[in-house]
């Protein structure tokens, strides 16, 4: 039985040197990101309502700019809860290995 489990641990060790490199070039990724797409939205969500105040356009002209801008909001939502699931999966593959 003790060799089977260091023959599991092998692989389990590799993977979890894998996905802690990937969550640490994921984090790395989504913290660039995450200023740049919620620039993105500020512009294109306040150009929608400058242009709905100024009346340049209607609300039906600016609803897809603004669904625009909510879509670049959550996607680094939406990445932050991809890489805590890698953080997940190292940590049990850490409590495997350390088994």
């Amino acid at each position: 039985m003790h060799i089977v489990k260091w023959i599991l641990k092998t692989p389990a060790l590799a993977l979890m040197l894998a996905t802690g490199l990937l969550r640490w070039i994921a984090s790395f990724a989504v913290a660039m990101s995450h200023w740049i797409f919620y620039l993105a939205a500020s512009a294109l969500f306040c150009l929608g309502l400058i242009c709905f105040a100024f009346q340049e356009a209607t609300f039906q002209q600016i609803s897809p700019l603004l669904a625009v801008s909510f879509i670049l909001y959550i996607l680094p939502h939406i990445a932050i809860g991809i890489v805590g699931g890698l953080a997940g999966l190292n940590a049990r593959l850490r409590l495997f290995v350390r088994s």
